[in-house]
């Protein structure tokens, strides 16, 4: 979803005469819905057209399964091949044999390149020639290939402009204004990532794990949707390194690390495929969770009466978008406070996600449930009120995301329960009325945890 950096579109143009770039949307009226993560697709469609026509192209577009519309488009438009990144999730990864098996039948090839990740599974194997099962060893690999990794791909220049064949469209053609957005509230992923580098990457490793601090990088999204390449944030972030010496090296370091998660999970989700459907641990796939819709759609609106669990789920639905501190414990807190199941949350992620990205979404669903990879997992058990204490210590995320707290002084806002019912009144929060008691108790659904994962049925 970018020009700039694309390595399937570099390819084609420094190999052809002629380059159609070509996006196939799905027919379901989901993609119309106005939500965060379809508003911030449509407004990449439309970025990635105006980049293209920059270049002297148009974005083609196409509507339907890619499996029908992309080898009918190569025969329409008379293509000799089909450029495209490789994806890395099985069912994908089946389409696109599919996709290939169609083209070779009209003499047509698939090419499809290494763009969104910098490493492919292959590369980083253990000396024995075995995936990578925990992160730290495979971080270590990494690093020790790291000057492998390709710089960003040179501009792919000036295209030649082709007219649109039947059954393609392009974006002023589309009869949906939500098309036409530009990037309201959100800035462009170029200017996003300098800004980033310029200004908070200094403070990464200080204050990344803080919600109500503008600690992170903030470009998850653009990572995730491909508006951003990993190659270009890996050698930025780099190249500031060198430029500035030790003085920013702790926080470059961190924040090399937290891409290497990214990268650690499609290593993961290559090499072990079924953990889109199962846990990655064997011995975990029999924990009796509870199928409890009523503690599951508390959890969803935000309503477990435990204020950083509440605030990150109203941030989630009402941005798309939350702190990864804070995903981390809304995670734990449905997993192991109300033992539901992790894939429950998963899926509920990956419907709300603006950043949604299929190998980093599981891989921390994972983690954090214990389930996954991990050296020490599942007695791993945050509790909300210690974890809300420790990162927004005077609760100014909680009373940006949950207003019914917005009196409640920092010494109570994590744990509203020791408000007397003097203080209640007096901060206009009166629990059950106002704000929601407490869904469970955190002690004791721990102690239910160690016994689920101990001997699970």
């Amino acid at each position: 979803m970018r020009v700039e950096d694309n390595a399937a579109l570099w390819h084609a143009v420094r190999e052809a005469q002629e380059v159609v770039p070509i996006l196939v949307l799905s027919k379901n009226p989901s993609y119309n819905a106005d939500t965060p993560r379809r508003r911030f697709v449509r407004r990449a469609i439309t970025e990635l057209d105006a980049q293209l026509r920059d270049r002297g192209t148009r974005l083609h577009i196409r509507f339907g399964d890619p499996e029908r519309e992309i080898p009918a488009a190569a025969e329409a438009y008379g293509a000799g091949a089909v450029y495209a990144a490789r994806i890395y999730d099985e069912p994908g990864v089946q389409r696109d044999a599919r996709i290939q098996r169609a083209l070779q039948q009209t003499g047509k090839e698939l090419h499809l390149v290494k763009d969104r990740v910098m490493r492919e599974s292959h590369e980083v194997l253990t000396a024995q020639g075995d995936p990578y099962k925990v992160f730290t060893p495979f971080k270590r690999r990494w690093l020790a290939l790291s000057e492998e990794v390709a710089r960003p791909f040179p501009d792919a220049g000036t295209m030649t402009a082709v007219t649109p064949v039947a059954g393609s469209v392009t974006v002023d053609k589309l009869g949906n204004p939500g098309y036409a957005l530009h990037w309201v509230g959100d800035e462009a992923p170029g200017k996003r990532l300098a800004r980033f580098l310029r200004t908070s990457l200094a403070f990464y490793d200080i204050r990344r794990d803080l919600p109500a601090a503008d600690g992170t990088s903030k470009l998850s999204h653009h990572l995730a949707l491909g508006t951003l390449s990993p190659r270009r944030v890996y050698w930025e972030a780099m190249d500031l390194q060198r430029s500035r010496g030790r003085s920013v090296r702790p926080a470059v370091e961190m924040f090399i690390s937290e891409l290497l998660w990214r990268e650690f999970y499609y290593h993961i989700l290559t090499a072990f495929p079924f953990v889109l459907k199962s846990s990655f641990r064997e011995e975990f796939r029999a924990i009796p969770w509870r199928r409890s819709t009523l503690a599951f759609e508390r959890w969803k609106d935000g309503m477990t009466g435990y204020p950083i669990v509440d605030a990150g789920m109203r941030q989630l639905n009402e941005e798309g978008w939350m702190h990864n501190r804070v995903r981390m414990v809304v995670a734990s807190f449905l997993t192991k406070d109300l033992h539901v199941s992790w894939q429950w949350g998963e899926r509920y992620f990956m419907d709300r996600l603006i950043d949604l990205d299929l190998a980093s979404n599981n891989g921390g669903w994972q983690w954090v449930a214990g389930t996954g990879t991990d050296a020490a997992p599942w007695f791993r058990i945050f509790n909300p009120a210690m974890q809300g204490k420790k990162f927004d210590p005077e609760g100014a995320y909680v009373r940006r995301y949950v207003p019914e707290l917005a009196r409640v002084p920092a010494r109570m806002i994590h744990e509203p329960w020791l408000m007397s019912q003097q203080d209640q009144e007096a901060f206009r929060c009166v629990l059950g009325r106002h704000y929601p008691k407490k869904l469970v108790e955190h002690a004791e659904a721990r102690e239910l945890t160690r016994k689920m994962y101990a001997r699970p049925a």
